[in-house]
């Protein structure tokens, strides 16, 4: 065996007793930095005493003594904040090593100014206990430089597993949902030359569901795309006043009981993508699911300003009690049937640079509240628009 695979096998084996050490000693960390907010206490208080002697009781070593002691009481809660934390002991010991290695450095630095200067002939300029009392600063420095690393290695352990999920379900879509749905779509076609007008009925309720799975899965599989490149979406001119009326005009044929009112001006343009035609199926069909009334009614107004446009659609329907009011936008909260729910809703958004909230309806009701960033006509996305 050569000398550099001795080492190499050395290495991994103490790497391999050191992950067995910290593993099996979950609290260690927090205990070694508990110690050291101890031991810089003690420290104070020593070199406090000897500055007595030497410089005698004076303010500045009162402040310093107590300012000393209240960086030792921040390291001790940083202890106990990781005692009771749900990092893995190996973070623990990454934040205790951390802390550690704060107070070598400020304490070596602090030494090196404190006694080179009078080997070189120089005053050291005052008491030494600020000085040391500044060190406490580098334990509370190494805690917090090692938790906010620690914080960003979780954070992006979980990004990753986010981006796992996306591409799972980026699959899906793409495999799966599309093209099972467009095997029923061929073979309900192909019926439909067949059947007589006694199935027709059923066959075209089947065509119409099939369409609108295969039309949801090409948007989700659009905004999964958008997510999984974080989010990285760049809003462009929009033609709201086309996209109200083309999903108007699809809630109205899609539920024969509602009632649709609406006042859209023409040539309100937004700043949005191709997504936002989903955004408002999605608001309009929430507005009809979830409404109870024997006549439900939808009404949508747009108000356009200098630098935004605020859409309201309002409903009949039970509304919506104030503690659900910002619950309904979390995720894990969808419109049943609705495919997107409204969290997609505001992520889409807040990708925007737009907003949304809930109001109360009079008599009965609730109203969407959507705003968005106006933009100019240029170079707007073209939607084929139907008349209100």
């Amino acid at each position: 065996m050569s000398g550099f695979d001795a080492v190499t096998e050395w290495g991994s084996g103490a790497r391999g007793r050191i992950e067995r050490l910290v593993s099996s000693t979950p609290r260690g960390g927090p205990a070694v930095v508990g110690i050291v907010g101890i031991g810089l206490f003690l420290a104070t208080l020593l070199n406090f005493f000897r500055e007595l002697q030497q410089f005698g009781f004076g303010l500045p070593q009162v402040a310093a003594v107590l300012f000393g002691a209240w960086l030792s009481a921040v390291v001790v809660y940083g202890a106990l904040y990781l005692y009771d934390s749900e990092y893995t002991p190996g973070q623990r010991w990454l934040v205790a090593a951390a802390s550690l290695a704060g107070v070598v450095f400020v304490y070596l630095v602090m030494y090196v100014t404190v006694f080179v200067r009078p080997s070189v002939g120089l005053r050291i300029g005052g008491p030494t206990l600020q000085l040391l009392a500044s060190a406490h600063a580098g334990a509370v420095a190494g805690y917090l430089i090692g938790l906010l690393y620690v914080k960003a290695r979780n954070d992006a352990h979980q990004a990753r597993q986010v981006g796992q999920q996306l591409e799972f379900m980026h699959s899906i879509l793409r495999h799966d949902v599309l093209n099972s749905m467009t095997v029923v779509r061929a073979r309900a076609e192909h019926l439909d030359q067949q059947l007589d007008g006694t199935h027709r009925e059923s066959l075209d309720a089947i065509l119409n569901q099939t369409e609108s799975v295969i039309d949801l899965s090409q948007r989700a599989r659009a905004t999964v795309d958008a997510l999984a490149a974080n989010a990285d979406v760049t809003p462009e001119p929009v033609d709201l006043s086309a996209v109200l009326r083309e999903e108007i005009a699809t809630v109205r044929s899609t539920y024969d009981a509602l009632t649709v009112t609406a006042d859209v001006s023409d040539d309100v343009v937004v700043r949005a993508d191709d997504m936002l035609p989903a955004v408002f199926g999605n608001l309009l069909s929430n507005a009809v699911q979830h409404n109870d009334a024997d006549d439900p009614r939808i009404h949508v107004t747009v108000r356009a300003g200098a630098e935004s446009v605020e859409v309201r659609i309002s409903d009949n329907g039970p509304g919506i009690a104030d503690d659900e009011k910002e619950v309904i936008f979390e995720q894990g909260h969808s419109s049943s049937g609705g495919g997107f729910g409204l969290f997609f809703v505001r992520t889409m958004l807040d990708h925007y640079g737009g907003s949304i909230h809930v109001e109360d309806n009079q008599p009965r009701g609730s109203v969407f509240v959507v705003s968005l960033p106006r933009a100019e006509r240029e170079q707007t996305s073209a939607f084929a628009g139907v008349g209100v």
